[in-house]
C-alpha cells in the first residue's frame, strides 16, 4: 500500500497567501495582515482551517478524509518569533460552522 502524503504552506507576500494542497496552489488576498494565525484541525469532520485568529476570520479551509496521524511542522520565512498555543478552547465562529 502506498502511502499518501499531504502538505499545506501557508505563506504570505504583501497581501497575499498561498495555500499548497496536493500540487495545487491557491491564492487568497486579504485587506490586512493578521498579527496572529490560529490554524484548527478537525480531524474526525476532515476540516483544517487557517483563520485570523484576532477577528475570527477563515483565510482558508481544506477537506480531507485523515487516515493517519498528522504531524504539524512550521517553518518561519524570516527572523521572527513563534509561539504555539495547543488544547485551546474552539473559537466561537468554528463552533457554529
Amino acid at each position: 500500500m502506498r502511502r499518501l502524503t499531504v502538505f499545506w504552506f501557508p505563506f504570505s507576500c504583501s497581501f497575499l497567501y498561498r495555500f499548497l494542497h496536493t500540487g495545487v496552489m491557491s491564492d487568497v488576498c486579504v485587506t490586512e495582515h493578521p498579527a496572529r494565525i490560529g490554524i484548527l484541525l478537525d480531524y474526525s469532520g476532515g476540516r483544517l482551517l487557517f483563520f485570523n485568529a484576532e477577528r475570527g476570520l477563515v483565510l482558508f479551509a481544506i477537506r480531507h478524509k485523515f487516515t493517519d496521524a498528522a504531524h504539524p511542522a512550521f517553518a518561519l520565512e524570516k527572523p521572527g518569533a513563534l509561539t504555539l498555543h495547543t488544547g485551546m478552547e474552539l473559537p466561537e465562529f468554528v463552533k457554529h460552522s
